[in-house]
């Protein structure tokens, strides 16, 4: 895991105008039916859901930073220049940074060598491949494994609307984690469908586990 001091994180910016995010999956028609999204499923609900999530970042301040915790978009036969412009849109003024998830690595990323490389070409000021520790917080895409007495809290997306529960490393799907019951309280998920939409700042993270 990578280490990042507070201060790139935060960039400047105060935590309030931190916004935090994962899993919009913009032009992925059939996420709509995995994790019941509001629109139909077809091409035509598609192309509303990618604007409703566009226009969740329009009323973000202009002035701010945005971490996104992956899983930006699905459909290899979209054009890179629309791609572009939706990243551009969610960006405009701002700073935008992504933890790269595991949908990212399907992207066609030639002729760079690397998705870090093409993420950045793509608009993003930073990526990064793998979760970061900052402090007491380890931001990943997927959930990592928590030892229940250690005070680190983990800011994941992946589950989209479901929540990690005590027993989320113990099946076969993540057997590659110790099979030990975490404490779901030390997991906060900021994907977009289970936040009905809703894009969090750090500060309400913080604030979550201040109070937990």
């Amino acid at each position: 895991m990578n280490q990042i001091t507070k201060e790139d994180f935060l960039q400047g910016y105060s935590p309030d105008k931190v916004f935090i995010t994962s899993d919009l999956h913009l032009y992925h028609t059939n996420i709509i039916k995995y994790c019941d999204r509001q629109f139909d499923y077809s091409s035509a609900g598609c192309a509303q859901m990618n604007e409703f999530i566009l226009k969740k970042f329009d009323a973000l301040p202009e002035d701010c930073l945005i971490w996104n915790l992956g899983d930006v978009f699905l459909n290899l036969r979209i054009e890179e220049s629309r791609i572009m412009n939706d990243i551009m849109r969610m960006k405009k003024n701002r700073k935008m940074n992504l933890i790269l998830g595991n949908h990212d690595f399907r992207a066609r990323k030639k002729p760079f060598s690397n998705y870090i490389e093409y993420f950045e070409h793509l608009g993003f000021d930073k990526v990064y491949k793998g979760a970061l520790g900052c402090e007491n917080i380890i931001f990943s895409h997927e959930p990592v494994f928590i030892d229940s007495k250690s005070s680190l809290v983990n800011v994941h997306g992946h589950t989209h609307n479901s929540m990690v529960s005590e027993d989320y490393f113990i099946g076969e799907y993540n057997k590659s984690f110790p099979k030990e019951k975490v404490n779901p309280a030390q997991y906060i998920n900021v994907c977009m469908d289970a936040n009905n939409f809703r894009i969090m700042t750090l500060e309400e993270i913080q604030n979550k586990i201040e109070n937990s």
